[in-house]
């Protein structure tokens, strides 16, 4: 089994390889949540899983800039941006700004056992990409699901 990340930017080598091929796939979310590196470097990241060939798997990044969440367009109107939601915001329309995401295969798994499941080649490319220095999820969306999450049990759910 080969495993390949590739999670600094300007480096998409993945993208390149994989993207034509992983257009027509089916994707599972695998996880999504917030990350944050410190103060001035965190947003919302999803990862989700393709398998685009027997044996052969690709994980996607699609991230999205959280300076916006909450701002209106009266906020706007008014001067109410901040310097991190102004510059968010740069050359684009609030709703724009808001709806922009940024996506690129940060992983590529090739000959995996056939028998291999969603699951477990989700659970290691996560793990290759955290270790490669890719963004970490430190605040799941524990009741969205994915691959490495199951939505949480509300009280009285499952009980008879």
């Amino acid at each position: 089994m080969k495993i390949e990340t590739c999670v600094s930017y300007p480096d998409d080598l993945l993208e390149k390889k994989y993207r034509r091929r992983a257009r027509r796939a089916h994707w599972d979310l695998v996880k999504s949540g917030f990350w944050a590196e410190d103060r001035y470097h965190s947003g919302y990241i999803a990862y989700y899983l393709a398998r685009i060939g027997t044996g052969n798997w690709v994980m996607n990044a699609v991230e999205r800039n959280t300076e916006l969440d909450g701002v209106t367009e009266e906020d706007v109107e008014e001067g109410r941006l901040n310097d991190d939601q102004i510059q968010a915001m740069w050359g684009t329309t609030l709703e724009e700004a808001q709806n922009h995401r940024y996506e690129r295969i940060v992983a590529s798994c090739t000959r995996a056992p056939k028998d291999m499941s969603a699951e477990e080649v989700a659970a290691i490319l996560y793990q290759h990409v955290c270790d490669a220095g890719g963004k970490v999820i430190t605040e799941p969306d524990d009741d969205v699901g994915g691959l490495l999450t199951r939505p949480r049990k509300r009280r009285g759910e499952g009980t008879s």
